[in-house]
């Protein structure tokens, strides 16, 4: 209970024996409330009479400040409150283009239908800037692949395979698998994560050096420009399902897979909305898969 409604019932019950009553106070500790209260602002708010306790001439102006800031405090009490009932809640999301486009909207939507208070914040970004963000507390999970998220909690979602992607007139084409050993020295087109991810890992593991010839930020422009036959590149699975454009789609002999995950920042502890949000996208309480 705080001390501006012990102060408030006083001045609206004109008694400190009421005020004392009706919050299971001694009538002492709620005159010791009013004194400290009067010592903090340097001003008395009351006097007896026989009529009991009346505010003093010119303080009705704190007393209705009081009343704004007692009703903030039951404001502040009823948001928490409904935070911790997931009757609301904000979650700020963070992921790369491929679970953006074609797994998460499903997710989103199952979760919206059992909680539909809670509101989300969507970012669609590359490895780099989203890992960034959540260490700068800009964001609240993001789904990325485990290799980026290894400092952070997380929780797996699913497996993705690396494939290659070229032109549908490319040599390449013509074979049903590829190796590692058939992209070096191609033109290569390189997109939003550059080398510095499981694809780079694995190309200087097998001494792979690729002929970057363009290097773009937007996946599904790199996939336009192997198109057009600028060059090949090295694409999740995911990315390309059901893609509106004419190329040549091949796995390696190598089996490049990835372990897809949430991840999320245990300070600030997370939300019950977001624990509720990170249950549900891991535990198979949706019909959405990966590929």
């Amino acid at each position: 209970m705080s001390k501006y409604d012990i102060i408030l019932d006083v001045y609206e019950n004109q008694s400190i024996s009421k005020a004392a009553a009706k919050h299971n106070y001694t009538q002492s500790a709620v005159s010791q409330t009013i004194r400290n209260y009067e010592k903090e602002i340097g001003l008395k708010l009351f006097k007896r009479s026989k009529n009991g306790m009346e505010p003093l001439p010119g303080t009705e102006p704190i007393f209705t400040e009081l009343k704004n800031m007692r009703a903030c405090d039951e404001r502040i009490g009823q948001i928490a409150a409904n935070i911790n009932n997931l009757n609301s809640g904000f979650i700020r999301i963070g992921t790369i283009q491929s679970i953006a486009y074609h797994w998460l909207p499903g997710v989103l939507k199952n979760f919206s239908s059992e909680y539909p208070n809670i509101t989300f914040q969507l970012y669609v970004d590359s490895f780099q800037q989203l890992t960034e963000k959540i260490h700068k507390k800009e964001l609240d999970c993001i789904f990325v692949s485990q290799y980026v998220a290894k400092d952070l909690p997380c929780l797996p979602i699913g497996i993705d395979e690396l494939v290659l992607v070229t032109s549908l007139d490319h040599p390449l084409a013509n074979k049903l698998t590829v190796s590692f050993a058939d992209i070096d020295g191609q033109y290569f087109i390189l997109s939003a994560d550059d080398f510095d991810y499981e694809t780079g890992k694995l190309l200087r593991m097998n001494h792979i050096i690729p002929n970057v010839r363009f290097r773009i930020n937007e996946d599904y422009t790199a996939i336009k420009m192997v198109e057009q036959n600028f060059g090949i590149t090295v694409l999740p699975k995911l990315l390309l399902h059901n893609i509106p454009f004419n190329v040549c789609v091949r796995p390696f002999t190598e089996h490049l897979r990835r372990n897809l995950v949430v991840a999320y920042s245990e300070t600030p502890e997370p939300t019950p909305a977001l624990n509720k949000f990170l249950t549900f996208a891991t535990k198979g309480n949706n019909e959405c898969k990966l590929i």
